[in-house]
């Protein structure tokens, strides 16, 4: 499992900005602080699970399996301004599984 500080590590290696909002939420977004007009969400860690959420808030988890780095590029690239949702393709390629929002605020995410 990768930490934040891999992730950071990673998303800044590729060009993509991101900083720890608190200690468990990394914003993913080149503006700091991230605003709609362009493209940003964070991406969480609960119980050695990773959650990535949109503006709508719409959150998704992400299976073990998936590089939640990888994941956070494609998304943040499939865009130019915020997203208020993954489009169906990319969830679908990365097995991402929008979660219920009684689910989402079960877990805290939202």
């Amino acid at each position: 499992m990768q930490s934040y500080d891999e992730i950071q590590l990673g998303l800044k290696a590729r060009g993509i900005g991101c900083y720890l909002q608190n200690a468990d939420q990394l914003v993913v977004s080149n503006d700091n602080p991230a605003v709609p007009s362009s493209n940003s969400f964070w991406v969480t860690n609960r119980n050695r699970e990773w959650y990535l959420a949109t503006w709508l808030p719409a959150v998704y988890h992400v299976p073990a399996e998936e590089d939640i780095c990888e994941i956070c590029e494609m998304v943040f690239r499939s865009s130019p301004t915020a997203i208020y949702t993954i489009e169906p393709g990319l969830a679908e390629r990365h097995n991402l599984t929008r979660l219920p929002d009684d689910q989402a605020e079960a877990i805290g995410l939202v």
